[in-house]
């Protein structure tokens, strides 16, 4: 889920933007409410996964954190960036989709960094971004813009071949 979310997204990154980041934050009335929607899930999740650790409820947390992969995986879903790819005059609303969704990104490696630091790490590295701090999982729309993510990333997880796993 969260390898196939880090997959998509920069590769329409890279085919769409060249790598490039920028959030020109355009949006419609309806296309506002999809991604007020991403960010209010965001926001809802992040305070839950706090909840669930001082619970110590760690495994809850842990699939919290992979609901918000869903989630953007969703997000991807109802925007349709290559619909948006296709009609010039939607390439904001296009700069606007990826963004969100890289940011998405960078939130669920901050969050997952207590559980797996490698893959969070690798994730930031994919990312080219230095906000990493807990601190800015509180607010959607940290990562920084006018940067480059890196143009191909390898898979976060590698498949596990079942005949030999076995």
């Amino acid at each position: 889920i969260l390898g196939n979310l880090v997959n998509r997204t920069f590769a329409m990154s890279k085919k769409y933007f060249d790598s490039k980041v920028t959030n020109p934050d355009s949006y419609n009335e309806s296309e506002k409410v999809i991604d007020e929607n991403l960010k209010n899930f965001f926001h809802t999740t992040i305070k839950e996964i706090d909840e669930k650790m001082n619970e110590l409820r760690v495994a809850d947390a842990l699939n919290l954190v992979i609901n918000l992969a869903r989630r953007s995986n969703k997000y991807i879903d109802e925007t349709m960036p290559w619909v948006l790819a296709k009609d010039e005059s939607k390439q904001d609303r296009l700069a606007t989709v990826l963004y969100n969704l890289l940011e998405s990104i960078r939130i669920s490696a901050v969050l997952l960094h207590s559980f797996l630091p490698e893959t969070a790490e690798k994730m930031f590295a994919y990312l080219n971004t230095k906000v990493t701090d807990l601190d800015s999982s509180e607010s959607f729309g940290s990562l920084e813009t006018d940067i480059h993510v890196v143009e191909k990333c390898e898979p976060l997880f590698a498949r596990i071949d079942e005949k030999k796993f076995m």
